[in-house]
């Protein structure tokens, strides 16, 4: 009996065996599929195959340098918390110290507090109990870590055991300069320098109302990153 095949007509049975052909791009890599392609043919196919998958890729690395990126630069955890103590410092002039640090970088505003009228040697003394007490319970909890004050204020007994050493918190790199401009306070004994004059800073003079004679000091630090920043902010570097 004749094959079924041959009784059909000829351009049909043309047609079936070209559709029966194996796909020589089967096994073929798409990208090597495409370079073989006409010029006429590229982009439809380029289109098709790759187009939506390298737009997620660069979407999703993108993403993921800027997650890195915010990661290795911007400070994390605990940030500025800055108590003024014995100092006469008006919310205008505290403000604008915030403000310039906050445009020094893109910081996260709510990781930066700032607190002036503390006082711990008061004629007022129901005033400097409440201070006082606020201040340790900021300070023991971590929420302030950098105390700005006058000399007297600095050395009280109520702060001097709180504070800490410049070079446990700075770089050597900031603490060179500042040894340079001859910003650091040591207690004359050749001790460790736990204090910054800010009357050799020229972005904290230029503020209208700031205690020329005002020195910065840290205390319970558990993050230098804003810290430090805030020194640069200060000192320009």
């Amino acid at each position: 009996m004749q094959d079924k095949d041959d009784m059909l007509p000829k351009n049909v049975q043309q047609d079936i065996s070209e559709l029966t052909k194996p796909d020589v791009t089967e096994h073929e890599s798409a990208w090597a599929t495409y370079r073989k392609l006409p010029k006429s043919h590229k982009w439809p196919y380029f289109y098709h195959h790759f187009f939506w998958p390298i737009i997620v890729a660069v979407v999703v690395f993108a993403a993921i340098v800027a997650f890195v990126v915010n990661m290795v630069i911007s400070p994390k955890g605990q940030g500025l918390g800055v108590a003024f103590v014995g100092v006469e410092e008006s919310d205008r002039s505290m403000d604008k110290l915030e403000d310039g640090f906050l445009k020094y970088r893109a910081l996260d505003e709510k990781k930066i507090t700032f607190e002036n009228d503390l006082y711990i040697d008061s004629s007022n003394k129901e005033s400097e109990s409440m201070s006082l007490d606020t201040l340790e319970t900021q300070m023991s909890g971590g929420t302030i870590n950098t105390i700005i004050g006058d000399d007297s204020a600095l050395r009280s007994q109520h702060l001097l055991g709180y504070l800490e050493p410049l070079d446990n918190v700075l770089t050597s790199y900031q603490m060179g300069k500042l040894r340079e401009r001859g910003a650091l306070v040591t207690d004359g004994e050749g001790g460790a320098a736990k204090a910054i004059d800010l009357g050799k800073s020229a972005e904290w003079t230029r503020i209208k109302g700031q205690d020329p004679h005002a020195q910065l000091s840290f205390v319970n630090v558990q993050n230098k990153d804003y810290a430090r920043l805030f020194v640069d902010y200060l000192f320009g570097m």
